[in-house]
């Protein structure tokens, strides 16, 4: 009897498992046609996704250092607990041509982080465009902010415009209804970090 039931739970374990890697391999496959920035079965090729690390500077002629982290849509733990049919945690911003990430802008004795999200050409993907959510510090006596259009990235670098714009000191869910003081572009080239 007991042999019986040990057999049983092993055999069901067993189909576990491998219902659990056809649900994990079949979730991945659907990816890399949805997200073909995100994910691969070529381990070589190079994705969107991951760190970048790069320099530019500011119309002032400060240096400052910019790194740049995109993360996956879905992460492997979170891949896994859906392929096995357990409930999972799934960022909100996802969609085929959207991704979130972390970026640091950083110089000698200054670091600001920001949350950003943004989204890809869904006609060419190497084309993207992406936005900072509010960063809860202000810089007295102005506010600056960024912006980061014409993205394109090849292979292990990318490269995008960023608009520097300069306003009054003002909370950040005001700065709508500030007129920018100053607005300067500056290209940033960024390379895998």
């Amino acid at each position: 009897m007991k042999l019986g039931l040990l057999i049983m739970a092993l055999f069901f374990a067993l189909l576990f498992i491998i219902v659990g890697g056809m649900g994990y391999y079949v979730s991945y496959k659907t990816d890399s046609r949805e997200y073909p920035w995100a994910y691969s079965f070529d381990k070589n090729k190079p994705l969107l996704v991951g760190k970048w690390a790069g320099k530019f500077i500011e119309p002032d002629s400060v240096e400052k250092k910019i790194s740049l982290e995109i993360y996956e849509p879905y992460t492997k733990l979170e891949r896994i607990f859906y392929s096995i049919g357990f409930p999972y945690k799934r960022r909100v911003y996802i969609a085929k041509n959207k991704f979130e990430g972390y970026l640091i802008i950083q110089k000698k004795y200054n670091k600001e982080e920001y949350k950003v999200r943004g989204s890809i050409n869904r006609k060419n993907i190497k084309f993207f465009d992406f936005h900072l959510l509010a960063n809860e510090k202000d810089t007295p006596p102005y506010h600056y902010s960024f912006l980061f259009t014409n993205g394109v990235w090849q292979e292990n670098q990318m490269s995008f415009v960023l608009t520097i714009v300069f306003r009054k000191n003002s909370l950040p869910n005001n700065l709508k209804n500030h007129e920018p003081i100053l607005s300067k572009k500056v290209k940033v080239l960024l390379k895998r970090a």
